[in-house]
């Protein structure tokens, strides 16, 4: 039995770009570009493309001076999302814990499988098998790669480097000499950053990894650090996995022909909105959060999300907090398909005083709804609590530490 490898990362380079070749196969070797709903910029490109000049950001005008073979394609946000969601869902239907990071880009925690998937090449076909057939028709197109690895970052590089549609796993403790010559690009560090590395003559993410740790975290502080450990092979960055399904409900909408009335489109996110709090997981409950969402004939995409003060489910509130989103709303086109999301459901519907020291105990319930709130809409909470770790230290950072505030 090969050792286990805690993480995954099913990858589409490019998504927006693939999923506008799923339905043009015949184009996957000529020179074409992805551009904007505007046709003025280039969003991203092929090889074939890149090799003639032509780059992402480039106004369409210059990219096609440098190639006059050059075939233009429109970006299908609402495809590329349906596709980016189609990943996830594959990896949830093999983990519980999986974060959606960026379209095309799914992190799942894979321990516990052991039992299920002895051997590592059954858990990655079972993986890759289930990103070929989740989702869109032409989503078995888009040749999905995963990474397997200790570790958050290793997993990424992995992907990175895998054949289009296949695996490749980094064994345990050879994460370092792994990422070694990998392009210092790589790096999880933002662009002023990258730049700032190449100025130094900085190519790869082991010359990173030779700097000393001081010199990394004074020319680049925290980030720095973590990029510098990440490039050793202990990245800190923990999975932020997506709030389960008991914890959302989504209810959709198709209308033959598009609606083409501002009316026609709130009436029917009002008849949403109905369907979803009689859902079984709203009954009971009160909703946090509300994502709207409506799909245009030619795939374009509106979306909002509206998060409550107060977390409700009655619904006169709710259709009052969302209405103002749909009576000013600019949609891309006729709207061929509505979506809604009832997200951060629980259970509370009201609060306990406590007999003594009640000012105290309301403060502190005033702070963890606090918390919940912008945990909701950040995703991450914002307060870190102090711990004891070492108290006879006598290096402060070595007495204390500081761990994630989550009520």
């Amino acid at each position: 039995m090969a050792p286990a490898l805690p993480v995954a990362c099913l990858l589409v380079p490019s998504l927006a770009l693939s999923v506008a070749l799923a339905e043009r196969t015949q184009l996957a070797t000529r020179p074409v570009v992805l551009v904007d709903a505007e046709r003025v910029r280039v969003l991203d490109c092929t090889p074939t493309a890149a090799r003639a000049g032509v780059r992402g950001g480039q106004p369409l005008r210059e990219a096609v001076a440098l190639c006059p073979a050059l075939f233009v394609l429109e970006e299908r946000p609402a495809r590329t999302a349906q596709a980016a969601e189609a990943l996830v869902e594959a990896l949830g239907g093999l983990s519980p814990l999986v974060e959606a990071a960026a379209p095309g880009e799914a992190y799942a925690d894979l321990r516990g499988l052991d039992g299920l998937y002895p051997e590592r090449a059954q858990l990655a076909e079972a993986i890759l098998a289930a990103a070929c057939v989740a989702g869109p028709a032409p989503s078995a197109a888009l040749s999905p790669r995963l990474g397997l690895a200790d570790t958050r970052f290793a997993a990424h590089a992995a992907a990175r480097c895998a054949m289009p549609s296949a695996a490749l796993a980094v064994e345990p403790g050879t994460a370092a000499a792994f990422l070694a010559p990998l392009p210092a690009a790589w790096l999880p560090l933002n662009a002023d950053a990258l730049d700032r590395l190449r100025l130094f003559g900085i190519t790869t993410i082991g010359g990173f990894a030779a700097l000393p740790a001081h010199a990394v975290q004074a020319q680049f502080g925290a980030p720095g650090w973590r990029a510098w450990r990440a490039a050793h092979g202990d990245d800190p960055t923990p999975l932020r996995p997506r709030p389960p399904a008991l914890e959302r409900v989504v209810e959709r909408a198709q209308s033959e022909p598009p609606l083409v009335s501002r009316e026609a489109v709130t009436l029917t996110m009002e008849q949403l909105l109905l369907r979803a709090l009689r859902h079984p997981r709203a009954h009971r409950r009160v909703v946090r959060a509300v994502n709207l969402r409506a799909t245009s004939a030619d795939d374009r995409l509106w979306e909002r999300t509206q998060v409550l003060r107060e977390p409700t489910g009655d619904r006169m509130r709710l259709w009052h907090a969302i209405r103002p989103q749909l009576e000013h709303a600019e949609y891309p086109g006729p709207i061929a398909a509505l979506t809604i999301e009832l997200g951060g459901l629980t259970a509370e519907r009201g609060r306990q005083s406590s007999l003594f020291d009640a000012a105290r105990v309301r403060r502190r319930e005033q702070m963890n709804d606090m918390v919940r709130h912008l945990k909701v809409r950040y995703g991450l909470s914002p307060l870190a609590r102090m711990v004891e770790v070492e108290p006879w230290s006598r290096i402060p950072e070595r007495r204390w530490a500081l761990m994630d505030y989550d009520p």
